[in-house]
């Protein structure tokens, strides 16, 4: 099409779609999001364990441990959810969440 002789309503309107505002994460959310991440891998890892320990009839870590480390990877998770998309208070607030789910779970299960 020829728009040479167009006026400015007859032009074809192309959407502009602006990205989202971001904003600088800082090394405290990294921080809690990779302590989140480390208690995903955790329960993993705890799972497994339990798997191989029941299928050679060996006792395991045992179900508190297990669905305890399931608990503190959902909850470590959906507070970084949180943190992520928080700004100011409310977002270290959820960085300190984060820390203290991952704190709490390895002091009962691992260092208590």
């Amino acid at each position: 099409m020829d728009y040479s002789n167009a006026t400015t309503a007859e032009l074809p309107v192309t959407p502009r779609f602006d990205p989202p505002p971001r904003h600088r994460g800082g090394p405290w959310r990294e921080l809690s999001g990779a302590l989140a991440m480390g208690m995903s891998v955790l329960a993993v890892v705890v799972v497994v364990f339990q798997v191989l320990a029941f299928i050679r009839g060996m006792p395991g870590p045992g179900a508190l441990t297990v669905f305890g480390h399931i608990a503190a990877a959902a909850l470590a998770v959906f507070v970084q959810r949180f943190a992520d998309r928080l700004t100011g208070w409310a977002a270290a607030l959820s960085v300190l969440g984060v820390v203290a789910v991952a704190g709490t779970t390895l002091w009962l299960f691992w260092w208590a």
